[in-house]
């Protein structure tokens, strides 16, 4: 026994302090011999120190690779599991190749060390390595290839990485637009910039075209279901025709849509053609009917055009060989006609028609039979447009009276020439007479209106003598009768004869009344007398009544005629001096209105100095550049009228002096007339721009900016100033009808939307009734988390929609948050059942000594588990699990056993000391695993998993 002390190597020895320095001094990495004994003291040793230096001896990254996966003392493991992420992040003085990283990286799933390597690397192809599998990380369990990295790491990453082929590759892989939006901010290189750019632009794209698109298409789908609505057939083809291409055109764009949705789409476009199919089936035939009667009229229009140019041909050659004595083939005109008539019986005219083109055959026919007799017509007719073209046409009435006679007989003779010609004359020869004929009615018409003016007037002075000797005016009556009688004796004879018997009348009437004359003025002006000694004697109030009726009694007395000789004179005298006496009074009078007509003529002066000063005032702000001494139009325009109001109501001045002083006032005033039209006209062409702009707006498909832009043509046209009285409110009557028609565009707009919306609402509606329904009776966690991801996409659909479906949010997002909380309680069901799985599993192959592949519950554990079992069953090192157990019930929080009261306070404080250092969070199910992965079981471990499933369970 003390040999044997004495014989044991270094490495051998009980003390580990012993050991680590034979391993240090003793033992060589390089000897394979030795190199097995370190391996083994690696493996075995019960001192972490003495591991841990067989480590460090061997210093090679595949020993430190695999006692982190490996070793038996998890201290050890952890250390080794630390040495391995130095080597591979160029931490430690062991280097690695760039390919043995990235099969490190390829085989294994240490995704903490590469989030930290990540951070620290500035190698291109190992960042996006890494980048690539800390994305996929979860793909086994959520069944996707989107990248499930954190938002904050990778925009960590990006600002870190200034890396054109990282953050290309970055770039490449993102697909979130906000995600995207950050990285824009985050970006220092202009190349990167500019391709984060047109990625968001296209994807913005991607996500504005569904919703711009969709409106569209409801908005085609909404027109096409208006178009019952239509009430003329033709206008709902056209429409339909216009809607048709308009929805063609938009088919071209549909792959942005899933299949689901375009054939949605095509099925509600089916649907509403065959209601309006339906709708509009007796207008179609309708329809159908009137295009047969169209084309059928087109026809018959085509065969009249036709037949009508064939007999103008016929006539015409006629008429030209008729004319120039040409020889005419009656056999070949003969057969013509026969061809002609048959066309006409098969045509599609109307019988009465048909007859009416064969009696124009029989016509042509005719004249063929009197070819002789229609060229002496012709030749009759020539000789008179020879004949009348000789005299010439009259300038004056006498010379009217002398040629209207042989041109009333020249017409005669040709009207009788033209009939027999039977239309048989050429085109020049009409030509000709009609412009003679022409001429001679214009030369007439005014020589003819004149005697009629002056006819008319003959006899309404004749009229007048009998109206006045009607009234007792005999006087007047005698000098109107004097001009009727030379307007009379001017007249034609014909004219003087529809009248003689009125004015014969008339003749002896006023010889009749001159005998009376003398017999009946004496009396009446010896009464006159009279009337004017009244108002002598007793004057009226009013002196210019007083005035007016002098005027009155004058008149009457020179419309009396003569008195008898010997009162005439006397009569006379005495009226004129009684006319002196009463118009006294009124001189007095007028002398008091020539002082008032001088003071109106200073307040007129005074409104012409006014006027001037309005003038200047406008002449001071055209030159003047101080904003403050600016034409104010509107206040300008205001007092002119007020002084024009004054001026016309400032009284009479002398007639002398008036035009003098009115046009002085006019000239003066016509400069800023002048200036508030050129206002007015400048204010005009603003306004009638306006309403081209107006228009303009009406004509744009855009109502929504058409309506804003209104809206600020509005307010232009209240600051605009006032465009004239003659204009001003027919412009704002256009420019408001215009307005009103944009605003009426703007309603039947949302109309339209509303009904589209409408569509859209009773369509996501029915879409979440069919989720519910679909998914109503599910329990399992797939068909929960697909039911989830069906109510998240339709829920981001409904939130894209204009206007908001805020109703319809709340009911999908209600919904969402009781799947969320099934699925939360499903998987906390499932992670129940598989610790009672794993734990049924464990017993019953410990208790049976059976392989844990043999147990029927290990099917039911998820692959994850499959697979640390089958890696379990492979290790055949025992190892004892007391600590480890204890561990677990501290972190846990469960009691331990009373007797291992001590023990659990060693490992209490142990397990202390490793937090602090490490800092990591305490992770319950990755502390099973290591304690599980320990080592092979043994039936003393039933025990301690009795120990643990509380933990669990």
């Amino acid at each position: 026994m003390i040999f044997s002390k004495f014989l044991k190597k270094k490495w051998q020895h009980k003390n580990s302090v012993v050991r680590v320095e034979a391993i240090n001094s003793s033992l060589s990495a390089d000897d394979p011999a030795q190199r097995d004994i370190i391996i083994a003291l690696i493996k075995n040793d019960d001192n972490e120190n003495v591991r841990r230096a067989g480590l460090i001896k061997l210093a090679s990254f595949q020993s430190w690779l695999n006692q982190s996966q490996e070793n038996t003392m998890a201290k050890v493991k952890q250390y080794a599991s630390d040495k391995v992420a130095a080597i591979l992040m160029d931490q430690d003085a062991i280097r690695v190749s760039q390919q043995e990283k990235l099969s490190y990286i390829a085989e294994h799933k240490h995704y903490s060390l590469y989030e930290n390597w990540l951070k620290t690397t500035e190698d291109a192809d190992l960042i996006i390595v890494l980048f690539e599998k800390i994305a996929n990380k979860n793909q086994v369990n959520e069944q996707s290839n989107k990248l499930a990295l954190k938002p904050q790491l990778l925009l960590n990453l990006f600002t870190q990485k200034q890396n054109v082929q990282v953050q290309q590759y970055i770039i490449e892989k993102v697909a979130d637009l906000d995600t995207l939006e950050k990285l824009k901010k985050k970006s220092q290189q202009a190349e990167i910039t500019q391709q984060l750019t047109e990625k968001i632009a296209q994807m913005q794209f991607a996500i504005e075209q569904p919703i711009a698109l969709r409106k569209k298409v409801n908005l085609v789908l909404a027109k096409l279901q208006a178009l019952k609505d239509q009430y003329e057939y033709q206008d709902y083809l056209n429409k339909r025709e216009l809607l048709s291409h308009e929805w063609q055109v938009l088919a071209t764009e549909f792959s942005c849509f899933d299949a689901a949705e375009i054939t949605t789409f095509k099925d509600k476009k089916l649907a509403i053609l065959a209601q309006l199919d339906k709708l509009f089936i007796a207008k179609a035939e309708q329809h159908v009917q009137a295009e047969i009667i169209r084309q059928l009229n087109e026809q018959k229009q085509q065969a009249r055009i036709h037949f009508d140019k064939t007999l103008a041909v016929i006539n015409q050659t006629l008429t030209t060989s008729i004319f120039e004595n040409d020889k005419i083939e009656e056999q070949q005109y003969q057969t013509l006609f026969d061809k002609l008539t048959s066309e006409i019986i098969v045509s599609v005219l109307a019988k009465n028609e048909q007859n009416e083109f064969i009696a124009k055959i029989c016509q042509q026919q005719k004249k063929l039979q009197q070819l002789p007799e229609i060229a002496k017509s012709v030749s009759e007719a020539t000789h008179l447009i020879s004949k009348i073209s000789q005299l010439a046409l009259p300038t004056t009435a006498e010379e009217m009276d002398e040629r209207l006679p042989v041109y009333q007989t020249w017409l005669s003779d040709w009207k009788s020439a033209e009939k027999n010609t039977s239309g048989a004359l050429p085109d020049s020869i009409k030509t000709a007479a009609n412009k003679i004929q022409q001429n001679w009615r214009q030369a007439l018409k005014p020589l003819q209106e004149a005697k009629k003016q002056e006819f008319s007037i003959t006899q309404k002075k004749l009229h007048d003598v009998r109206r006045l000797i009607s009234a007792g005016k005999y006087n007047a009556a005698f000098g109107v009768f004097k001009k009727a009688k030379q307007l009379f004796n001017a007249l034609a004879e014909q004219q003087q004869y529809r009248i003689q018997k009125d004015y014969d009348s008339l003749s002896e009437k006023i010889a009749e009344l001159a005998d009376w004359e003398r017999y009946i003025a004496t009396p009446r002006k010896q009464k006159l007398l009279a009337d004017i000694k009244a108002i002598v004697e007793t004057p009226l109030d009013n002196p210019s009544e007083q005035a007016e009726k002098v005027k009155q009694y004058r008149k009457i007395w020179n419309s009396l005629g003569h008195a008898d000789d010997d009162a005439e004179k006397t009569l006379n005298n005495e009226f004129n001096q009684l006319c002196e006496t009463a118009f006294t009074p009124c001189r007095l009078f007028f002398a008091e209105q020539e002082n008032l007509r001088a003071q109106h003529l200073i307040t007129r002066e005074s409104f012409v100095e006014q006027a001037k000063l309005l003038h200047e005032q406008l002449s001071r702000g055209k030159k003047t550049n101080d904003e403050s001494l600016t034409v104010d139009y509107k206040t300008l325009e205001v007092e002119l009228n007020q002084l024009i109001k004054q001026w016309q109501s400032a009284g009479q001045v002398d007639r002398a002096v008036y035009q003098d002083i009115n046009n002085q006032f006019n000239l003066t005033l016509q400069p800023i007339k002048s200036a508030i039209k050129v206002f007015h006209q400048e204010n005009k062409a603003l306004k009638q721009q306006l309403i081209t702009e107006a228009e303009k707006l009406l004509a744009t498909e855009d109502v929504v900016t058409a309506v804003t832009q209104v809206k600020a043509l509005q307010t232009q046209w209240r600051i605009t100033g006032y465009a004239g009285p003659k204009v001003e409110n027919t412009l704002w009557q256009n420019f408001r009808k215009i307005n009103d028609d944009i605003f009426a565009k703007r309603a039947q707009k949302n109309v339209l939307e509303k009904s589209a919306t409408s569509a859209r609402v009773a369509e996501l509606e029915s879409a979440l009734k069919t989720l519910e329904e679909k998914y109503s009776q599910v329990t399992q966690l797939n068909d929960l988390q697909m039911f989830e991801q069906a109510l998240h996409v339709l829920n981001k659909d409904v939130a894209q929609q204009k206007p908001k479906m805020l109703n319809l949010e709340k009911q999908i997002s209600a919904k969402e948050k009781t799947i969320a909380q099934r699925i939360v309680d499903c998987k906390l069901a499932d992670e129940k059942r598989q610790w009672g799985y794993l734990f049924l599993t464990l017993e019953e192959s410990i208790s049976n000594a059976e392989s844990f592949t043999e147990q029927k519950e290990y099917l039911q554990l998820t692959a994850s588990w499959q697979k640390k079992l089958k890696e379990l069953e492979n290790n055949t090192t025992h190892f004892n699990r007391e600590d480890a157990t204890l561990e677990l019930e501290i972190l846990s929080g469960n009691p331990s056993p009373s007797n291992l009261q001590q023990q659990r306070m060693t490992v209490q404080v142990s397990l202390m000391q490793a937090q602090m250092s490490s800092g990591t969070a305490i992770d319950l199910p990755a502390k099973f695993s290591q304690w599980l992965m320990l080592g092979k079981f043994s039936q003393q471990d039933l025990g301690l998993l009795e120990r643990i499933k509380p933990i669990f369970q």
